[in-house]
């Protein structure tokens, strides 16, 4: 309870604390301003801007990941001792740091000696392209990047729950000449929804949470076209020594996640008994 309090409650009071004061790191102690902060950060344009562009990446993000988490996890349900190489694999990815990701990816993208570069001239492109300097090129670089290290855990949630569906439906529906869509549509499917829900929900979350790969690769650039909320907290709170505003930030930001994730629970886990389907 000790460690509990000091990790988890403590930080979470100073934050809802200094959130009501306009506390600066240079500028002594501050004074109480009621929701002052709270209405500078929902009149910005700026903050605005950032949170639309988090919410878009975070779509964005878990669509593309749950659907080829999906396309992986369908072919490694079998278990093979193939199927059971492939899937250590697909941890390394996970496993990696994500500043160490981010690192490794803008040396391969750096235009003058980066790999990605060398082999999209050797195909025709333009040599030299600085693939991060273009806001659309960017922000595809940001994506690949993203779900090439969370795909594989959304892939091992999805095998994990195709392995655990029984059998029974299926050889059912084999003996009725079920094609092999219509097993997908009508029984793999349904039976997967509560799991899809836990790794929608998880990986959600945790896309709220990127901030490694947009501070190294873009920086929030070119202009602001990749300033991500957290990009912005993080510049209003230790670029700029504004803590109050930070924090009525962070608080913001924890009231629409707090939102978020429960209106999701509720609109994937609606199907999600199947004695309702």
């Amino acid at each position: 309870m000790i460690v509990l309090l000091l990790m988890t409650v403590a930080p979470a009071a100073f934050i809802f604390y200094s959130a009501f004061r306009n506390d600066k790191i240079l500028g002594g102690v501050g004074r109480f301003v009621g929701f002052n902060n709270f209405i500078e950060a929902v009149s910005n344009a700026s903050v605005r801007h950032a949170f639309l562009i988090t919410l878009a990446f975070v779509a964005g993000a878990v669509i593309l990941e749950m659907l080829l988490g999906f396309a992986l996890a369908l072919p490694l349900a079998a278990q093979t001792t193939a199927n059971k190489v492939g899937a250590a694999l697909m941890l390394l990815p996970f496993a990696v740091t994500p500043a160490v990701a981010a690192m490794v990816f803008k040396q391969l993208l750096n235009p003058n000696y980066g790999w990605v570069g060398y082999y999209l001239g050797q195909l025709g492109f333009p040599k030299g392209v600085d693939l991060l300097g273009d806001p659309t090129s960017a922000w595809i670089v940001l994506l690949i990047l993203d779900m090439w290290q969370w795909t594989p855990f959304i892939a091992l949630i999805l095998m994990a729950g195709l392995q655990s569906l029984p059998g029974e439906p299926r050889e059912a529906a084999l003996v009725d000449g079920a094609s092999p869509w219509q097993m997908f549509r009508h029984i793999t499917l349904p039976a997967m929804i509560p799991f899809i829900a836990i790794a929608a929900v998880l990986r959600t979350i945790q896309a709220f949470k990127t901030f490694d790969s947009f501070k190294i690769l873009t920086g929030g650039g070119p202009g602001n076209s990749t300033e991500i909320i957290n990009l912005g907290i993080f510049r209003v709170g230790l670029q700029s020594f504004n803590v109050g505003l930070a924090c009525a930030l962070g608080v913001i930001f924890l009231i629409i996640l707090s939102l978020l994730v429960p209106l999701m629970l509720r609109v994937i886990g609606r199907r999600s008994d199947p004695e309702e389907i």
